[in-house]
C-alpha cells in the first residue's frame, strides 16, 4: 500500500512539473503581462503600414488592455467566459470601449488553444463583422525572436504554427496554456510582434 502511495505521489509530483514548466514559457524570458506592461506590434496593409500599441490594464481570469493605432484609441475588455471559448477573432478597431463577448484580441482562446494543441483543425472567424471562417491546422512549432530585453538581446519565446490548408493565412501563438498571446498573422494584413517593455 505504502509502494502505491509513493508511486501516485511521484506521478502527480512529475506531472505538477510538467504542468509548471509548460505555463511559463512567457515569463520565463521576463514578458511579464501586469498591468502597466506595453505590447508594440508593427501592422502592415496593402495600402499603409502603422504601430499597434496596447497597454495591458488586467491580465488574468479576464483582460483588459488599451490600445493606439494612429490617431484611434480604445480599449478592448475579455471576460472569463470569453477566454476560455471564442471561436472567432476581432481584429479590426474602432475608438471607444469595446467588450468581447464571443471573440478575442490578441490573444487565442483556451478552446481553440486547446483544440490546436490536441491535432484538431479549427474554424475561425477572421472578419468583425463577417461570418466568413476559416480552417486552421497546427503545422510546427517554433522560436518567435522579437525585440530586446534589459540585456540588449532578443525576446526569444516558443510559439505554434498554425495555417489555412493553402497556406495563404498563418497564425503564431506563444505556445504557452495560461497565456495564448499571438505574436504574428498574416490574414490579408500583417501583424507582428517588434517590442515589449516591462512596467517599473
Amino acid at each position: 500500500m505504502k509502494t502505491i502511495i509513493k508511486l501516485i505521489t511521484l506521478t502527480l509530483s512529475i506531472v505538477f512539473v510538467f504542468s509548471c514548466a509548460s505555463t511559463i514559457s512567457l515569463s520565463k524570458q521576463g514578458i511579464n503581462l501586469i498591468e502597466g506592461a506595453d505590447l508594440f506590434y508593427k501592422v502592415k496593409t496593402k495600402d499603409d503600414t502603422y504601430d499597434f500599441c496596447i497597454n495591458i490594464n488586467h491580465f488574468g481570469k479576464h483582460i483588459s488592455f488599451d490600445y493606439y493605432i494612429n490617431l484611434k484609441r480604445g480599449t478592448i475588455y475579455m471576460d472569463e467566459n470569453t477566454l476560455n471559448n471564442a471561436t472567432d477573432l476581432y481584429n479590426y478597431f474602432d475608438e471607444g470601449y469595446k467588450e468581447l463577448t464571443k471573440k478575442t484580441s490578441v490573444w487565442l482562446s483556451k478552446k481553440l488553444f486547446n483544440d490546436l494543441k490536441a491535432g484538431k483543425s479549427v474554424t475561425i472567424g477572421l472578419q468583425n463583422n463577417s461570418s466568413e471562417k476559416e480552417l486552421f491546422t497546427l503545422v510546427d512549432s517554433k522560436t518567435y525572436s522579437f525585440g530586446k530585453n534589459e540585456n540588449g538581446k532578443p525576446y526569444k519565446i516558443p510559439i505554434i504554427f498554425i495555417a489555412t490548408n493553402d497556406n495563404k493565412k498563418e497564425i503564431w501563438i506563444a505556445d504557452d496554456p495560461n497565456n495564448r498571446l499571438i505574436v504574428f498573422m498574416n490574414i490579408g494584413l500583417r501583424i507582428d510582434l517588434i517590442g515589449f517593455k516591462p512596467y517599473k
